[in-house]
C-alpha cells in the first residue's frame, strides 16, 4: 500500500480498547486510580458460567476457568486490567512469558466484517489463539506478539449496561 492508501484505509478504523495483564487486579485498579486518576472501574468476573465459547488454542475450553476484569474509560478508549486466576487462557501464558503489562488493543470490527477481516489475518499467517463471548460482545485474539510484542484483539465492542449488582465498582461507592 501506498502512504495514501494506508491513510485512507487507517481512517475507517477504530481502535476501543486497550488492555494489560496483571497478577493483582485491585492493586493495579488503585496504583491507576491514585497515579493517573483513571476510574472508576467496573469489575468483572469470568468464569464457564459468564463466558460463552472459550476457546483457547483451537479448543474449547472444558475445564473450570477463572479471571477477573477492571474497565475503564479515557475519553473513547477502554482501558482493561486482567488478572488470570486459574485455568487455561492467553492471559496467564503471557504473564509467565514476559511478566505483568501490556497484553493487547482491541479493535472494533463489525459482525459482518469479521469472518473476511480473520481470513486476511490467517492469509499472513496471522491465527486466532483465543475466543469467546460475554452477552453480545465477542472477541477474537490474534497471534500478532511475535511480529508486534502485542496481541491483537478484534471484535463487536458494544457498550454494555451492567447493573453495580451484576459488576461491582472500584473504588466502592460511598
Amino acid at each position: 500500500m501506498t502512504n495514501n492508501e494506508l491513510r485512507e484505509f487507517n481512517k475507517k478504523r477504530r481502535i476501543h480498547q486497550i488492555a494489560w495483564v496483571t497478577r493483582d487486579l485491585e492493586k493495579s485498579m488503585k496504583a491507576w486510580v491514585e497515579n493517573l486518576k483513571v476510574g472508576p472501574w467496573t469489575v468483572l468476573t469470568f468464569t464457564e458460567k459468564t463466558l460463552k465459547y472459550l476457546d483457547v488454542d483451537g479448543k474449547r475450553v472444558t475445564e473450570p476457568f477463572k479471571f477477573l476484569i477492571g474497565i475503564s474509560w479515557i475519553g473513547d478508549i477502554q482501558v482493561e486490567l486482567i488478572e488470570p486466576v486459574y485455568g487455561p487462557m492467553i492471559y496467564d501464558a503471557f504473564i509467565r512469558q514476559h511478566g505483568e503489562g501490556l497484553h493487547h488493543i482491541k479493535e472494533y470490527v463489525s459482525q459482518d466484517e469479521i469472518d473476511r477481516v480473520l481470513q486476511e489475518y490467517q492469509e499472513k499467517g496471522i491465527e486466532v489463539t483465543q475466543t469467546g463471548q460475554f452477552k453480545e460482545d465477542f472477541h477474537y485474539y490474534l497471534n500478532t506478539e511475535p511480529k508486534l510484542d502485542f496481541v491483537l484483539e478484534l471484535g463487536n465492542c458494544p457498550i454494555l449496561q451492567l447493573s453495580e449488582q451484576e459488576c461491582p465498582t472500584y473504588p466502592p461507592s460511598p
